[in-house]
């Protein structure tokens, strides 16, 4: 008996650490020591409840978080936290709480913040999934009638950035630079941030240009569309970049397809055929929204509004393939299939396995549109 109590007694420990420690989830896929820590959502809800000077982040987009967040999150989209730590952010030791809509963007947040020296990360997936309170959505009166863009450099040779509109009378922009630290003055490459603030004056759309200029880093023109809804809400869309140090005879622009699954944009380059050509076509105005849903197990297939004529050949799909099925179905490959199909255009260089990732299982919604390029 004696001897079962002191083994017990030895145990006990290792059990109880192993009952408290079962929600925490230390990420790595290298074997190296873990950069972040994944946690489940009743471990993020403990953490939210202690006065501990935590911060919750939502790395969502500004609309996203404005149609519901966990209450006191700030939001710091995924795509601005790039390789200088966030202003909203200034405590490296701090414990961030991180999380998107359906985890995939906290993730690459976390990992990001990591890489900074950020010691206290810890993701715990998507809103979609949240059990905990959740703000309601912001009236449409209360919405933001500003839309902002963000870029960052530093002195001595870094960019600067100039607003060009092609119609001020639509829209007003104002720009303000914030250096990141209070002795700027002092150091040599100091950052800064260039904010452009864009307030509507009428309903309507323009064209925008920014800028870019440097002695060291590149000369660029970013392109842009502004809109201005009737409620004087305004919507910046990014449309390329121009690299202007690349000295080339003038290029006639091409057409690529763009496909947007959820955030994620990808191009496809367009076949040369008489499908892609209507295609192209019937893209000229706004984007098309189309519903997909998994075929075969090899393709995400759905109805397109109308009708264009056909080029079938015997082909082998390959993971990218964009395909038009009996002329009225679109479908986008992320396996092979060998069939009298027409090939509307290719995502190159991608895999199935990233194009799962993104296509997943199910029903999804995609938009579709044509952009051109030089």
């Amino acid at each position: 008996m004696k001897q079962m109590i002191a083994f017990l007694l030895a145990v006990l420990p290792t059990l109880m650490i192993g009952c408290t420690a079962k929600d925490v989830i230390r990420t790595d896929s290298t074997g190296n020591p873990p950069a972040y820590t994944q946690i489940t959502q009743e471990e993020a809800r403990r953490m939210i409840n202690r006065e501990d000077g935590h911060v919750v982040v939502d790395v969502r987009r500004q609309d996203e978080y404005d149609s519901g967040h966990i209450p006191g999150a700030i939001l710091i989209p995924n795509e601005e936290i790039e390789t200088a730590p966030p202003p909203a952010l200034p405590d490296k030791t701090q414990t961030i709480l991180i999380y998107c809509r359906s985890g995939r963007r906290s993730k690459e947040a976390a990992q990001k913040l990591a890489e900074m020296g950020y010691t206290n990360v810890y993701e715990f997936g998507g809103i979609i999934t949240w059990e905990g309170e959740i703000t309601p959505p912001k009236l449409e009166d209360e919405m933001e009638n500003t839309a902002v863009l963000e870029f960052h450099s530093f002195d001595g040779g870094g960019p600067s950035f100039t607003a060009v509109l092609e119609d001020s009378s639509i829209v007003a922009v104002e720009k303000t630079v914030e250096y990141s630290k209070p002795n700027h003055a002092e150091l040599d490459g100091a950052g800064f941030t260039v904010t452009f603030t864009f307030s509507g004056r009428k309903a309507g759309k323009t064209g925008l240009v920014i800028e870019e200029r440097s002695p060291i880093a590149g000369n660029y023109d970013r392109t842009y569309a502004v809109t201005v809804s009737d409620d004087m809400h305004v919507m910046v869309e990014a449309l390329g970049v121009l690299d202007l140090d690349v000295s080339a005879e003038l290029v006639e622009p091409v057409p690529v397809l763009a496909i947007m699954i959820e955030d994620q944009v990808f191009f496809a380059d367009f076949e040369d055929n008489a499908s892609a050509e209507a295609l192209i076509e019937q893209l000229s105005g706004e984007p098309l929204s189309l519903e997909l849903h998994d075929y075969g197990g090899f393709e995400k297939v759905g109805d397109l509004p109308w009708e264009l004529p056909g080029c079938d050949e015997s082909i082998t799909t390959v993971p990218g393939d964009i395909i038009l099925y009996q002329g009225k179905q679109i479908t986008i490959y992320y396996g092979e299939n060998t069939w009298e199909l027409t090939r509307l255009a290719r995502i190159p260089d991608v895999t199935k396995e990233y194009l799962l990732r993104f296509l997943g299982a199910g029903n999804i919604s995609v938009r579709i549109w044509v952009e051109w390029r030089a």
